[in-house]
């Protein structure tokens, strides 16, 4: 089971991490103010979820985030994606009647074009022989402009810097990997929520409008802001959040 952390009462929520985080990410939002109960959860190989799956996907990394909220026995929840934690939860709600709504939070539905999977066989390589380097370099470049967050940035980098190799080859190899979600959210465009930066590099805004422009989709596009809303804009996700799974 991966380890958890539930903050508050209410409808539950389930918050998914990104690449090289934890649950540690969400403390920049205000949990305990929120309307709903918060249920954080370390992915597989982050934070304090040290074991991997013997399958490397996302669909592995989902049915272990199942295992887990079948151990809390909900009824039902939304789920928050945070970049990969976006593509297990849509893994999730794809074989998983109990989900109802979802935040994709700087994240995506698609697969990863061959330009972007050439990008993650890179990044493998580079893990395995520099990976302090590579975190030093990486995390920093999430930000649209880290010398405002060096202090968080640090965290990251110290954090992620505690992540075995063989960790983070898979997560990259899981997300490399995975399949799109498109006919979901074309099936499903009212329960999603799209919270993009405008100047996220790692989900260019151009191609998030190209997918999404014939689709009824919730999207809230953060000027200024790159790919870590919750640490760049943290007031405006809060806002996001409690008005998407509010209503």
């Amino acid at each position: 089971m991966l380890h958890f952390k539930i903050v508050g009462s209410g409808k539950p929520i389930v918050f998914l991490h990104g690449f090289l985080e934890s649950i540690s990410m969400w403390d920049t939002l205000e949990l305990e103010k929120f309307p709903f109960q918060s249920i954080l959860i370390d992915l597989p190989g982050h934070g304090k979820s040290m074991a991997l799956p013997e399958t490397i996907s996302i669909d592995a990394m989902a049915a272990l985030v199942v295992e887990t909220l079948n151990h809390l026995k909900l009824d039902s929840f939304d789920l928050v994606g945070h970049s990969m934690g976006g593509y297990v939860a849509l893994q999730l709600a794809k074989t998983n009647p109990k989900v109802d709504s979802i935040c994709l939070l700087n994240s995506s539905f698609w697969a990863d074009a061959e330009a972007k999977k050439a990008d993650r066989n890179r990044v493998i390589e580079l893990v395995k022989t520099h990976k302090n380097h590579f975190l030093n370099e990486a995390i920093p470049g999430l930000f649209a402009f880290p010398e405002s967050h060096t202090a968080f940035i640090q965290q990251l980098i110290g954090e992620a810097a505690n992540m075995d190799i063989q960790a983070i080859v898979y997560a990259t190899q899981a997300m490399r990997d995975r399949l799109g979600s498109e006919a979901f959210v074309e099936s499903h465009p009212s329960r999603i929520k799209i919270i993009q930066g405008e100047l996220d590099k790692a989900i260019p805004l151009e191609t998030m409008l190209r997918k999404i422009q014939d689709l009824p989709l919730d999207i809230s596009i953060l000027k200024g802001i790159g790919h870590m809303s919750h640490v760049e804009a943290t007031a405006d996700v809060n806002v996001l959040l409690t008005d998407f799974f509010g209503n």
